[in-house]
Parts: C-alpha cells; structure tokens; sequence
C-alpha cells in the first residue's frame, strides 16, 4: 500500500517543484548530448570495420576532451535551464495569485459581507439547481426559512451594531448545525434559508427544530421562527412553489407565538408571476 502511495503521489511532486530545478535538470541532461553526438558524428566518419576498436581507442586518447565538453554544455544548459526556470517560476507564483484573486473575488460576489451566508439571488440559482437535479435522480430535497424574531425591535432598542451581531451569529449558528452538504443563504433583511439536498420531510422537521433550539441556545439573545417546506421524490416543484410554502409556514410559526417550527402542506398555491 505505501508502495502505491508513493507512485501516486510521484507526478504531483514533480509537478509542485520549483520550476528552476526542474528546467535546470533538463538542461544538464540536454547538455550531455552535446558530448555524445560529437563522438557518434566521428564514429559515423570513420571507416566501418574499424569504429567498434576506434570507439575505444578515440575514448582512451581524448577521454580529458570528451569529460570537458560534457561538463561544459551540462554547466552551460543547466545554468540557462536555471534561469528559464526563473522566470517560469515567477509566471506561475503569479498565476496562483492571480487565481486565488479571483476564487476570493467571485465569492465575495455570492456571499453576504456581514454573515458570511449566499447572496439572495445565488441562493435562488442553487436552489434552482438543485431542484433540477432533485428531480433527475428522484430524490427528496428540503429547504428551511429563519427569521429572527423581533428582529425590528432588537435594533430600535439595542441599536444597529447589536442588530448585526445577532444577523451574524444566528447565521453562524445556523451554519454549526445544519449538516455539511447544505446551503446557507440569506435570503432578506433578518431571514435566512437553508437548502436540503436530500433531505425529506422527516428530516427536514428535525434539522429545523435543532437550528431553533440552537439559536435559542446560543444566539445573542434572539430566537427564531421556522417553516419549513419539502420537494418529495419523483415530485416536481418550482422555486416558487417551495419558497412559498415554507414563508407561509414561517408566517404560521409567528403567529403561533414564534420561536417554534411549522411544516404544514396545505397553504393555496402561490400567485402567478
């Protein structure tokens, strides 16, 4: 097993070297030919019956000149392999750069700068997308909405900063305990969405009654309310659709006292876009 580890890791490690050694050790190795043609060249002129005993000899009497030249052009490849591998390094230190730039910029184009939580609109492309594969593979999918509850007075009372402490930590805390696979979003000024993949009804109840009871835990002194809705297997639904039914739930929680979880199915559909 260690054996294969090694050779499966092998072209990775020569792909991370530095780009001068590995350019350096191509030209040394390039350089050796310089040597080497020169004696086959020779052994090409000389008489054909006589090249294996004349190999041999040409070897034994010029052996200083052979050793020279081969130390020479290794030294001379090797030194201009070094400092191409110079420049290539540099190029790709810069490409790395210029790439992880660009990861950090495109998430910060998808993510919220306060919670850290998807974009409004990204969450909705996700969802969409996952409703797509959802419905390829006949799978459940389930999504959630929190809202914080009292979110307005909280900031009339305690004041914006505060407000954004709360938005942040519930989103951090909605994102502690909810599982790996799914997708946090905000979705308005103090609502979040969860996204589900896979995640049927059942499943659903009982990750948001964890996510409730945590904020209520942990949270900066707020709790909040959650509905929650599900795609079944072999189900088609729209983003609409599923967004719909999980406000109407959230809105069911509220008046219900808040600080609970509703997950009823039996809400009108929503209106035409």
């Amino acid at each position: 097993m260690k054996e294969g580890r090694r050779r499966t890791d092998a072209p990775a490690a020569w792909s991370d070297a530095p780009h001068q050694r590995l350019y350096a050790a191509a030209g040394a190795v390039l350089g050796l030919g310089s040597p080497l043609g020169a004696l086959a060249l020779r052994g090409w002129l000389a008489a054909p019956s006589f090249r294996a005993s004349w190999a041999l000899q040409e070897l034994g009497a010029n052996w200083l000149f052979y050793a020279y030249m081969a130390a020479g052009t290794m030294a001379a490849f090797a030194a201009f392999g070094w400092v191409l591998g110079l420049r290539s390094e540099r190029q790709r230190a810069a490409g790395t750069l210029m790439s992880a730039r660009m990861d950090e910029l495109r998430l910060q184009s998808v993510t919220d700068a306060l919670t850290g939580a998807y974009t409004h609109g990204h969450l909705c492309g996700l969802l969409e997308r996952e409703l797509r594969r959802a419905a390829a593979e006949r799978a459940p999918l389930s999504l959630l909405i929190a809202d914080v509850d009292e979110f307005k007075r909280v900031n009339d009372e305690r004041g914006h900063l505060i407000g954004d402490r709360v938005l942040k930590e519930t989103a951090e805390t909605l994102a502690a305990h909810v599982r790996s696979g799914d997708l946090l979003g905000r979705y308005g000024g103090d609502e979040f969405v969860v996204i589900m993949p896979g995640a049927d009804a059942p499943t659903a109840l009982a990750i948001a009654e964890r996510v409730r009871a945590a904020v209520a835990r942990y949270g900066a002194g707020a709790t909040v309310s959650v509905g929650v809705a599900t795609c079944g297997a072999g189900e088609r639904r729209s983003v609409e659709e599923l967004l719909h039914e999980a406000d109407m739930n959230l809105y069911q929680a509220k008046r219900d006292g808040r600080n609970r979880v509703r997950d009823r199915r039996d809400f009108p559909p929503p209106p035409p876009a």
